[in-house]
């Protein structure tokens, strides 16, 4: 299977997880990301900022980072560096003349608009254009935004077969247009346990008021067996996760969050608000992880999972094993896949 990737410049969380994912799936020669995507290569990308009309060559640039690219490029220039847990892939990349001719040729078998962005919908328009609508492969389309609402707006004229939603909430309005969920994953690879040496954790900012309530409960209930943190390095912040019992999840600006993804990821129990958007083999509460409503539901959930180690340990380990069936980046890749052609 051969699959044409129509991506933006910008990070995106679940179009970088979905990539990777289909390139452990079907390898990377047969994922065509189009335009190409330095930052999938590994490299920094730098692009023409979608907000202006400016353009500036990558190539007018010599800088030692993209921190510094970041601060001192002239208007105009977008720039977007490698995920650290990336798997940097090595395929080629292709011109608009060899897109085309190996969508004349019939030399893809899938369409994925990535992200309902700018670039790879113009992108994508263009090719159907160049090539004509007999000529194209069954378009499907994954929106990972913060919204809830379903875009009907590109997915009309683009002829978009089937809409994969992160943000999926029952009664959406879908009209006639077939929508499946499709949120984020883990990209964390499996790793060894560790020591224990942290109770109680919560990473993360305060994208929604509700994460301050629940810190603030935790750090009353628990005080020194609480950990809040922001600002980690990567790799601190999976080495935190990796020595807790318990870390807490909590929604940010969208309720589907990659911290969800990452805590079951180690052997350290998931303890989550308890939300409405839709989620594939979701996790089962008392089984894989402990969900809440309230504050008070927080505060006993994770006192309950204190309190009885062993139990603790069960969902933990069942929470990971679960998430290494359903919820790795191939796995995500794969339940598009399947979706896409049923």
């Amino acid at each position: 299977m051969k699959v044409l990737y129509l991506d933006h410049p910008e990070a995106d969380f679940l179009s970088a997880v979905l990539y990777m994912g289909l390139c452990e799936e079907l390898g990377a020669e047969a994922v065509v990301d189009y335009p190409s995507k330095d930052s999938y290569k590994g490299k920094v990308h730098y692009y023409p900022s979608p907000y202006t009309h400016a353009v500036w060559p990558a190539s007018d640039l010599q800088v030692p980072s993209w921190q510094k690219l970041a601060k001192e490029a002239p208007d105009g220039v977008g720039c977007t560096a490698p995920f650290e847990w990336m798997v940097p892939q090595s395929s080629r990349s292709w011109t608009r003349d060899e897109v085309i001719a190996g969508l004349k040729s019939g030399g893809f078998d899938l369409a994925i608009l990535a992200s309902p962005r700018k670039y790879n919908t113009q992108a994508l328009a263009d090719l159907i254009v160049a090539v004509g609508r007999s000529a194209m492969p069954p378009i499907v389309m994954v929106d990972g935004e913060d919204y809830s609402q379903i875009r009907h707006d590109i997915t009309e004229p683009l002829g978009i077969k089937v809409y994969f939603k992160r943000e999926l909430l029952p009664g959406a309005g879908r009209g006639t247009l077939r929508v499946e969920p499709l949120p984020f994953a883990s990209p964390v690879p499996a790793r060894a346990p560790v020591d224990k040496n942290i109770d109680v954790l919560f990473l993360g900012g305060g994208s929604w008021p509700g994460r301050q309530a629940a810190v603030d409960a935790l750090h009353q209930t628990f005080g020194d067996r609480f950990v809040r943190g922001a600002g980690y390095s990567y790799s601190e912040y999976l080495n935190a996760i990796a020595s807790a019992r318990v870390a807490v999840s909590v929604r940010g600006h969208g309720y589907d969050t990659l911290r969800y993804w990452e805590i079951p990821s180690f052997d350290t129990l998931l303890v989550a608000d308890r939300q409405p958007v839709i989620r594939p083999f979701a996790f089962q509460h008392g089984v894989h992880a402990l969900f809440f409503d309230t504050t008070h539901e927080l505060v006993e959930a994770v006192r309950c999972a204190l309190e009885d180690e062993p139990w603790q340990r069960r969902l933990a380990q069942s929470g990971n094993s679960w998430l290494r069936t359903h919820h790795t980046a191939r796995a995500r890749a794969k339940q598009l896949l399947a979706a896409s052609t049923s």
